[in-house]
């Protein structure tokens, strides 16, 4: 099993969200010589968040700041963009840094992601599955028209990139997702906020359509993660950011559901939820065994190939603290998940 992060690239100051790049560097350099194997970084348009509108141009950056970590982003919004845009944008990144990036696409859910290209929420799913058809088209060096709603013709790759190494996964968190992931993408990257439970109802239909379509099943397990000397330093630290993003995903009615989260039907609104509802089975939070136990239970139950860990917001935990998780993480923990030769 390997294990990647999710670093933050914005930090609060003042009150105010600033852009955080030197932190967001030195949580890629710190798991890179920790031994960790990738970063990720997502885009977002509006609203409180970690990351910020152009995830590539993040990657592109790490991985000129690094010398062998893969980096990912996770997720492009891709129903926004014009597919030969990030298709070409992708192959670059892959040609300059060979076999180090991977470009994660995710059909989207927040208003605030669609409204600054005038795009509705109910185009997203079509536009998702043309802008994967694109993308493919190009990397194969088909010559097709591109479809509505864009306009144009798929251009052949250019030949001075060289040979096409890129992986392209897809991040989902539903039914219909996990089905377009096996169908059209490389991999599948979970959600953060879906119980295990959920997650694993998920792996079924995703293995089971790439069973029907020949593929090898490639799972990322998404989690948010801190770790500390006991369970209750770990959950006074984190706990209140898990708290924070965890009622922000119930008012948004999303994230939870009954048939996978019994306690829901006695939580009436956010600020009813507690960490006892949302830490099981969800975040990886607590002592090296509390890790290796919580591991060792999905890796039997969802077998993923590698986990991606969140562990500093915006709002903290502080860099300095993140750090030394990562590099304790390096030692007491990714030893231990890796396959003994």
């Amino acid at each position: 099993m390997r294990f990647s992060i999710a670093p933050a690239v914005q930090r609060l100051e003042g009150g105010e969200r600033r852009l955080d790049i030197d932190g967001f560097l030195a949580e890629c350099r710190t798991a890179e010589a920790a031994g960790w194997y990738g970063a990720y970084t997502g885009e977002k348009h509006s609203g409180d968040t970690t990351y910020t509108t152009s995830p590539m141009l993040l990657c592109a950056l790490g991985l000129a700041a690094t010398r062998q970590m893969l980096f990912g982003t996770c997720v492009t919004v891709l129903p926004v963009h014009h597919p030969v845009t990030v298709a070409e944008d992708a192959s670059v990144l892959d040609a300059v840094f060979p076999g180090r990036f991977r470009l994660t696409t995710g059909v989207g859910y927040f208003s605030g992601d669609f409204e600054p290209f005038g795009v509705a929420l109910d185009e997203r799913k079509t536009r998702m599955d043309v802008g994967m058809e694109v993308i493919e088209a190009f990397r194969s060096g088909r010559l097709v028209e591109v479809p509505d709603p864009w306009q144009g013709t798929v251009p052949r790759r250019d030949s001075a990139l060289g040979e096409d190494n890129l992986e392209v996964f897809i991040g989902a968190w539903s039914v219909p997702g996990v089905r377009r992931a096996a169908r059209m993408a490389d991999g599948w990257i979970t959600d953060p906020i879906r119980s295990g439970r959920w997650i694993s109802h998920l792996a079924d239909v995703y293995r089971s359509e790439c069973e029907a379509a020949g593929k090898e099943p490639r799972i990322v397990l998404f989690r948010e993660a801190w770790m500390d000397e006991t369970d209750e330093a770990a959950r006074a630290t984190y706990g209140p950011h898990v708290l924070g993003y965890s009622r922000v995903y119930f008012e948004r009615g999303n994230a939870y559901d009954e048939r996978f989260d019994p306690w829901l039907a006695d939580v009436a609104g956010p600020a009813d939820l507690q960490l006892s509802h949302v830490l099981p089975d969800r975040v990886l939070c607590g002592s090296t065994d509390t890790w290796l136990a919580q591991l060792e239970e999905w890796q039997e139950t969802l077998n993923p190939e590698e986990m991606l860990l969140r562990l500093r917001h915006f709002q903290g935990p502080s860099l300095e603290a993140t750090l030394d998780v990562i590099d304790s993480i390096g030692s007491a923990v990714i030893p231990r998940m890796q396959p003994q030769p």
